[in-house]
């Protein structure tokens, strides 16, 4: 298996270029250019938040913890006194680290379906759906933000897979097979529900029609080789 140093250059370099074109065709403002990247990042690491001490885990509860208490505080700081506020900070906290993270801990097996295309498409569809309903992103600007998470997770899954191929032997590990799958017979349910939980989230999510027309106009093309043409 490929480490947390290579897993995080691997996803860091194709975000990097891949956001900088889409910067570069006015597809998105640099800003949110900057988040596509992040959540390609982030993406390179998801997949291994089923290895319950892994780096990726560590570093996502943490900022879990962190956000739920914050978000517990906040919510209750002006219309409550403020050991109220302190007691529902301190629940959140207690809430994630000790359930979230032991329910997590308690359901994933490492390599099992978080290590898989259909998760890969749910993670990504989740995005879209969230960057166009909280945060009010155009179409063409969620899905980008949903394609980049998408596409750092299959970075990871790809990188898995080589890392199982023997090349001096000429032979396949036994871990080969396990990243990139489309679900598991032994999980037969998980996987159907899996599934129909990518269903749900793109029947829920804006259209993707604008984006497919956005990414592949000409004008976008234009606008691409005109930055490019900037350069000496």
């Amino acid at each position: 298996m490929a480490n947390f140093r290579v897993h995080v250059l691997g996803a860091a370099i194709p975000s990097a270029l891949a956001a900088g074109l889409a910067i570069a065709g006015g597809l998105v403002t640099p800003l949110v250019g900057g988040v596509c990247f992040g959540l390609g990042v982030l993406g390179g690491m998801l997949p291994d938040i089923d290895a319950e001490s892994s780096v990726p885990t560590r570093i996502l509860f943490g900022a879990l913890v962190v956000g739920a208490a914050a978000a517990a505080a906040l919510a209750l700081y002006d219309d409550a006194a403020p050991w109220l506020a302190a007691a529902a900070a301190v629940a959140a906290f207690v809430a994630v680290r000790v359930g979230l993270r032991g329910f997590t801990a308690w359901l994933c097996v490492h390599r099992g379906l978080v290590h898989s295309l259909p998760f890969a498409a749910l993670v990504g569809v989740a995005v879209v759906l969230v960057a166009s309903r909280a945060f009010h992103l155009a179409p063409t600007q969620a899905w980008l933000a949903g394609v980049f998470l998408t596409g750092g997770f299959l970075v990871h899954l790809a990188l898995d897979e080589l890392s199982s191929v023997d090349l001096l032997g000429a032979r396949m590990k036994r871990s080969f097979g396990t990243a990139l799958k489309l679900g598991s017979r032994r999980q037969l349910l998980a996987t159907a529900v899996l599934y129909a939980g990518v269903i749900a989230l793109v029947a829920m999510s804006p259209p993707a029609d604008p984006f497919v027309r956005d990414v592949t106009s000409k004008r976008t093309r234009a606008a691409i080789a005109a930055a490019f043409a900037r350069f000496p």
